[in-house]
């Protein structure tokens, strides 16, 4: 026999079974942890304003009016009087701004909002592009459902 070559047959079975045994076992874990190219089938993209500002109003509502309630358990007659009269003033605040919104709908204004605050109506409109007499008359139909005098309307496109 020649120096250098295997004299068993064996040897050689066994050397090739465990260096293909070794590249299949590492190509495996390599496939295994391997990010697939593909793109993800759910693409999240953020909400269009109205709906954040909507959001925000009926949380903070939602807050205030818990807030008051529990109040209410544990207040006096004269708090007690008060705090009902807030939560009435947050429901009617709640009525006077969906009114406000069906009607800017009829109207045509499919992405608004309106927040009546305290001391200021503020009306979101989104995608429009208002002439002055658009706003003015949004303003006035604003201003007779909701009371509040027009120095005190905002109106943002």
């Amino acid at each position: 026999m020649k120096e250098g070559t295997l004299s068993r047959p064996g040897l050689l079975v066994t050397a090739v079974i465990a260096v293909s045994f070794t590249t299949g076992f590492l190509l495996a874990g390599y496939w295994e942890n391997r990010v697939p190219d593909e793109r993800p089938a759910l693409i999240v993209t953020t909400p269009p304003v109205e709906v954040d500002l909507s959001l925000e109003r009926e949380k903070e509502r939602s807050r205030l009016k818990e807030e008051l309630e529990r109040m209410l358990v544990t207040a006096g007659d004269d708090l007690e009087e008060k705090i009902k009269n807030e939560l009435w003033e947050l429901t009617l605040r709640a009525a006077m701004e969906k009114e406000v919104e069906t009607l800017l709908a009829a109207r045509g204004y499919r992405g608004n909002t309106v927040v009546i605050q305290p001391r200021t109506v503020t009306v979101v409109i989104k995608g429009a592009d208002l002439t002055p007499a658009q706003a003015a008359a949004i303003g006035q139909m604003t201003a007779e459902i909701t009371g509040f005098p027009l120095e005190q309307i905002r109106i943002i496109e």
